[in-house]
């Protein structure tokens, strides 16, 4: 037989073969001749789903993403699975880019669409059932419908269980045992919910640094594959001050003085203040700092066009560092502090101090100076200053009590009083708490859902001033499984007892708090109005 008939066959061989695939729909057909057949330099290349599905998700380009979910004919469970982890390299907020961009192709960007929608689902604790059939109103015809949308959010989340061996660095006595329990039991709280298969142990980070490292290295030596706490600042700082640490920490920190009122030593839990240029992904801190209050109140109110604002700040360090932090992040912003006044705690009679402030003694003043003048007796209703948006408030609920009655008694009940969140002493008190009517505060989601008998709840927080703290710990475990895909992702959001909890560059957590508004003696849940 001829070359020549030889070719002319193996050519219509190959025709016939391709005749007889090209009805599958699934794309060009490759036919790779026998590698004999196949010049010297020639090189078999294999790019079809089969080779992607063996590959690491995370080295996957989004092209070859794209592959994977063409080969998709129906719901295919392992496929699905990888595509959704393989566009976890992909932060949430280029996700919503791609797809609002409307550049891709709409089957692919279907798939955008899921992963956005699972990632902010298993964090974010809304509805699946209700994300499910939402999903399948909306992409009638997709792959995945609403039973296989609640099957894939299922399996997506068994990607990210607890840690195995979890251990637990707290204060065991000193001034911080009150806020370590509570702490703890909220963390054990979280645990019982779910502990999967993990299991937690507690040991005591002692009363200075040296101790917590030691804790720490015992931890590890006793095979914790993670750690939360310690809490003393000292201890925070030397921990994360060692560099890669061999298991990953989760610090838990707040300021001395913003804890809830209980005997602490000096100079005990200051802020935590992490230097690190970079991202240390063993190291993250989740805190309940009140700095951040403050500077998002100021944010708040420049968002509501309120640029001029007075001030009513405790005359103590706390006090300070609040008034601090509120007028440099609200000066940033370009708002004005127009007046500052403090008051002493252990002072009762607060009335010639807000006369000043709101000038209303300069307004008696020009009165007996124009009587004087005139020589008679003029009727007379003293006019305080209206120059300002809002007042900041930084109290405690007893002072609050008594300068907000004082506040309306000088003609402002109709202006804003924007207070920190220690002005609501934790537990639901209408008899007293109605003098603090109409005040806007921060406060935790925990403390909003908390009833007015309250929930089955240990000793450590029944009182309600550690509820907050009791919160942190049930964030804390919570946070525990969800750390490495929010170390990818530094836009997505967990919802938290504590609040909106973003992970910043630094490694500390972002916390958007809820608001509250004093309504009938007790906190409502407060909504901001709509910018102008």
């Amino acid at each position: 037989m001829s070359t020549r008939f030889q070719t002319i066959l193996l050519s219509v061989v190959l025709l016939a073969l391709l005749a007889a695939c090209g009805t599958t729909g699934s794309g060009p057909v490759v036919v790779h001749p026998v590698e004999e057949d196949l010049p010297a330099e020639t090189e078999v290349v294999d790019s079809g789903p089969e080779d992607l599905f063996t590959r690491d998700p995370s080295e996957r380009s989004l092209d070859e993403v794209a592959m994977l979910t063409k080969s998709l004919s129906a719901y295919q469970p392992d496929i699905a699975l990888e595509v959704l982890r393989s566009l976890e390299s992909v932060p949430s907020g280029q996700l919503r880019s791609m797809i609002d961009g409307q550049s891709l192709d709409p089957e692919f960007t279907e798939w955008l669409e899921l992963a956005l929608q699972t990632r902010s689902l298993v964090t974010g604790g809304g509805s699946i059932p209700a994300a499910a059939k939402s999903w399948s109103d909306y992409h009638y015809g997709h792959v995945v419908g609403q039973l296989e949308f609640t099957d894939l959010v299922s399996r997506y989340k068994s990607f990210f269980p607890a840690p195995a061996r979890v251990a637990v660095l707290l204060p065991a006595d000193g001034g911080l045992a009150p806020a370590a329990r509570a702490i703890r039991d909220g963390i054990i709280s979280a645990y019982l919910e779910q502990p999967g298969n993990a299991s937690i142990r507690f040991y005591s980070s002692g009363s200075d640094a040296a101790s917590a490292i030691t804790a720490y290295m015992q931890a590890v030596e006793d095979g914790a594959t993670q750690v939360i706490g310690p809490l003393r600042a000292a201890s925070t700082r030397a921990l994360s001050a060692l560099g890669n640490l061999s298991v990953p920490i989760l610090l838990l920190n707040e300021p001395a003085d913003e804890l809830p009122d209980a005997p602490k030593p000096e100079n005990a839990f200051l802020e935590l203040e992490n230097t690190a240029p970079e991202r240390n992904n063993t190291v993250t801190s989740l805190t309940l700092s009140q700095t951040e209050e403050a500077a998002m109140i100021a944010r708040s109110a420049l968002q509501q066009d309120q640029k001029n604002a007075l001030m009513i700040v405790a005359n103590s360090a706390w006090g300070t560092r609040m008034e601090t932090t509120f007028a440099t992040a609200f000066e940033q912003g370009d708002g004005h502090i127009l007046a500052t006044t403090h008051f002493s705690p252990a002072t009762s009679d607060h009335s010639n101090m807000l006369t000043e402030l709101l000038k209303i003694d300069e307004s008696e003043q020009r009165n007996k100076d124009l009587q004087s003048w005139l020589g008679v007796r003029l009727t007379f209703e003293p006019i305080r200053r209206d120059d300002f948006d809002f007042i900041f408030l930084a109290a405690r609920p007893s002072e609050g009590r008594e300068l907000k009655p004082l506040l309306r008694f000088h003609d402002t009940g109709d202006v804003p009083v924007y207070a920190m969140g220690r002005i609501f002493s934790g537990k639901v008190a209408r008899a007293t708490d109605q003098d603090l009517n109409g005040i806007v505060f921060p406060t935790t989601p925990w403390q909003l859902n908390t009833d007015e008998n309250g929930r089955i709840l240990p000793d450590s927080v029944r009182d309600g001033i550690f509820g907050d703290l009791y919160a942190l710990g049930r964030d804390a475990w919570n946070l525990l499984p969800w750390l490495p895909l929010l170390q990818k992702d530094p836009d997505l959001e967990f919802a938290g007892n504590t609040g909106t909890l973003v992970l910043q560059a630094d490694g500390g957590f972002y916390r958007q708090p809820a608001w509250a508004q004093f309504s009938g003696g007790q906190p409502v849940p407060y909504q901001w109005p709509q910018s102008p």
